[in-house]
């Protein structure tokens, strides 16, 4: 008798510590639900925005947002089963890229929890690279004629594009060799190689290369870069060439600034002027794409794949901006370069040198 009670115990206590993690659950759930959230923003709050109010939160207008939910609706999904419309989902994920505002604080905003938020940012993202990656494209025909006739304008001839590299800075990620991303300057970053025309419209970006590397190198890894060394006139028309800093190295297709070496002839110290004050453009399309996207100036992702969607969405959407005649504010032009590296010595090449001389000459 007295063993039957005392199994009946030990059995009462194994019940009862087997429920205890199913009722810990229930009641984190419910705690979950009691989460003060902001309802009804989206229905209520969001149609009361001026045209500028709107334009300002999600960097798009009205009509530019309804096109992105069109072409990507088809192609949604709604992950995790939250019930999420799409509009909903676009509108959410445009504000977490335009502003620094903490994961959770969106969440609080659009009524969804904080684990929705980064899994829909991050499928958006994948779909705008997908679905819309045809709005960074090369200059060619008359929009490669503007290009050059606004960059001779701005003091150097016969240019496509400018090329410059940026860092992103992000926390470290989850890869096989974080410390690849720590960069120089002590911080965790990827690099944002971009070319783009006169009017700061990013022709190409390539995204991801670690922060460690130097500019040329992520250069070198670009599909421009390939593309130059096989089959250059297919991006860069005969007597044409892409302007850069002294960064990169040089070629009849790339031009970059003689280097100062404290004896350099007047038409020299021209030719590095005109050149700087045309290559500009790409230092205020970084400086008006982190601007407008502020989420840039810090990714709080861990995978690269993540990051480099998120980077190359906000260029995308940064060309959409400009494709309605969006107007810069002088306040977005400022850009400081992230990091001033040493340039490691380049090969020298004589045709180039020839060439470059040739230009300077003429100028």
């Amino acid at each position: 008798m007295v063993e039957e009670i005392a199994y009946a115990f030990l059995m009462a206590e194994e019940i009862q510590y087997e429920e205890m993690p199913l009722l810990i659950h229930e009641d984190r759930l419910q705690q979950r639900r009691l989460i003060p959230k902001i309802p009804h923003f989206v229905e209520q709050v969001v149609p009361l925005y001026s045209v500028t109010d709107f334009k300002s939160h999600f960097r798009l207008s009205r009509g530019q947002v309804e096109d992105v939910m069109r072409i990507l609706g088809p192609f949604y999904t709604n992950r995790q089963h939250t019930k999420l419309p799409v509009t909903h989902a676009v509108l959410a994920c445009l504000w977490t890229l335009a502003n620094q505002e903490s994961y959770r604080g969106v969440a609080d905003r659009f009524n969804i929890s904080k684990s929705t938020m980064s899994t829909h940012l991050h499928h958006f993202c994948s779909l705008v690279y997908t679905h819309l990656s045809h709005h960074i494209s090369w200059p060619t025909g008359e929009a490669l004629n503007t290009s050059q006739l606004h960059f001779q304008t701005a003091g150097f001839p016969n240019t496509v594009c400018a090329l410059d590299g940026c860092h992103i800075p992000i926390v470290k990620p989850f890869c096989n060799n974080p410390i690849a991303y720590y960069n120089r300057k002590q911080f965790y970053s990827i690099i944002l190689t971009g070319f783009c025309d006169s009017e700061r419209r990013f022709c190409h970006v390539n995204v991801g290369h670690p922060g460690s590397w130097h500019d040329a190198r992520a250069f070198r890894n670009t599909d421009v870069a390939r593309q130059l060394e096989l089959n250059p006139q297919t991006l860069v028309p005969e007597g044409m060439h892409i302007i850069a800093d002294s960064a990169y190295p040089l070629s009849r297709h790339l031009m970059k600034p003689y280097r100062d070496n404290g004896h350099l002839t007047l038409g020299q110290r021209r030719f590095n002027s005109k050149l700087n004050a045309a290559r500009v453009a790409i230092e205020h399309a970084f400086g008006i794409l982190k601007s407008k996207f502020r989420r840039l100036k810090c990714l709080h992702m861990k995978e690269v794949a993540n990051i480099s969607a998120a980077v190359t969405t906000c260029c995308i959407l940064h060309n959409i901006c400009l494709e309605s005649g969006d107007q810069v504010n002088e306040d977005e032009l400022g850009f400081q370069q992230d990091i001033e590296e040493p340039h490691p010595p380049q090969p020298h090449n004589h045709d180039a040198s020839h060439y470059r001389d040739m230009i300077c000459a003429h100028l």
